[in-house]
């Protein structure tokens, strides 16, 4: 299952996953101490319980009468419930007293024992020699067994209490977390929406921009075919009619230049004539009116082959290309004709491609080659790239260059959305 979080989700949980984890690990630290408190207190009380006991045992296994250490006994159980039970033996590990104290639940595995000492004091006699002495003897083993219940018990409400004050804090946390979030939140879709905006406005201007400039390229087309070619036919006609009117002229000789010359200038103003017209062609997509975005592509393809004998061109369409609107059009058209003005340029080619293929609601555009390339490291975007790029942006199509840099060509693949 896919888990799409939102921003806001995504902030919360960065924020409250440290915290949770720190108040666990102190809430899992503080339980092992307070066990180990618990076993601790245990110990030290055991082991001093067993040594008080065994010290008033050593009269008791001396004389054989048990009911006064008894007593004593159960007045320590009754005062102390983490003792589980308390034992007596013998010096031969036998077992001459047991006191079940009222401790809940079962005890530690663990026992705490003392050795019951007879300590006998001696004095010589003057017949026998001045000095005292001491000896010691062990006549039994008082043991004592702990139970934990009693202590866990009043440790576990301890931790209950703390575990509540780090449950409140964390929900504390929690709730200032919530509100940091929810106003970074709002600040950051703020931020998002505004670049979002300006992302869509510097479109709107990049599809201004270029339709203020194929205006401004037919108007240019305009006054070139209107005014510079009508020049032109005009100079070639006085050029002709010098020519006719120099056979008349006087020496011959002199009337033979000026027909050269004439004829020169004839000549001249036809190139010129047939330059502008190839300009006027290139300003104006009249063409794409008259053969459609399929016939203007594979027109420009044709004229690429025919003039450029050292690079093969060739181009495939496949889908069909009505109802396609001009805008989108027209930046195809564009996009094709500097991609093949940039391998004539640069590429050194000898073979270059091009593919118009219509996809759904999709166009697709991938011009190849198999020039020179370049390497991505080092590549430095020109203005033709730039400017492809930009076209294929104000439509929000996607625009793709990649070379391995090695001889192996470049291929460029765009995208471009179609009205639905």
């Amino acid at each position: 299952m896919n888990l799409r979080w939102s921003t806001r989700k995504r902030l919360l949980a960065i924020t409250i996953a440290p915290l949770v984890a720190m108040c666990l690990t102190l809430v899992w630290t503080n339980y092992q101490s307070r066990q180990d408190e618990v076993r601790a207190e245990l110990a030290e009380r055991g082991r001093l319980l067993a040594r008080v006991l065994a010290d008033s045992s050593e009269r008791a296994i001396a004389a054989g009468h048990y009911e006064d250490l008894q007593r004593t006994i159960r007045d320590v159980l009754q005062s102390d419930t983490a003792i589980w039970q308390v034992a007596l033996f013998d010096a031969r590990r036998r077992p001459l007293l047991r006191v079940q104290g009222r401790a809940p639940g079962g005890p530690e595995t663990r026992y705490y024992e003392a050795a019951v000492l007879k300590r006998l004091i001696w004095v010589r006699t003057p017949a026998g020699g001045n000095g005292t002495g001491m000896s010691v003897e062990t006549v039994g083993y008082l043991q004592v067994r702990m139970a934990p219940a009693a202590l866990l018990q009043k440790q576990a409400r301890r931790f209950q209490l703390e575990l509540l004050w780090a449950s409140l804090g964390l929900l504390l946390c929690g709730a200032a977390a919530f509100r940091l979030s929810q106003g970074f939140d709002t600040s950051l879709q703020q931020s998002m929406q505004a670049l979002r905006d300006a992302d869509a406005e510097k479109r709107r201007l990049l599809r201004r921009v270029n339709t203020a400039v194929e205006e401004e390229r037919r108007s240019i087309a305009l006054e070139i075919h209107d005014e510079l070619n009508a020049v032109l036919v005009a100079a070639r006609l006085e050029a002709q009619r010098i020519a006719a009117l120099a056979r008349g002229v006087e020496p011959q000789a002199t009337g033979l230049d000026i027909a050269r010359r004439a004829q020169t200038v004839t000549q001249l103003t036809l190139g010129l004539y047939n330059s502008g017209r190839a300009l006027v062609r290139r300003l104006r997509t009249e063409v794409l009116d008259m053969l459609g975005l399929q016939g203007a592509v594979e027109e420009m393809v044709r004229q690429f082959d025919t003039s450029h004998s050292d690079c093969t061109f060739d181009c495939r369409v496949v889908g069909d290309f009505s109802g396609i609107g001009p805008e989108t059009a027209i930046t195809a058209y564009r996009v094709v004709q500097e991609a093949l003005a940039n391998i004539v340029k640069h590429a050194r080619a000898s073979h270059a491609s091009v593919l118009l293929e219509r996809q759904g609601a999709s166009l697709r555009i991938e011009v190849c080659d198999d020039g020179i390339g370049f390497h991505a490291a080092s590549r430095q975007d020109g203005i033709g790239v730039a400017g492809m790029r930009e076209r294929v942006h104000a439509l929000e199509g996607s625009f793709t260059i990649a070379s391995n840099g090695d001889g192996g060509g470049t291929r460029i693949v765009i995208a471009l959305p179609l009205a639905g």
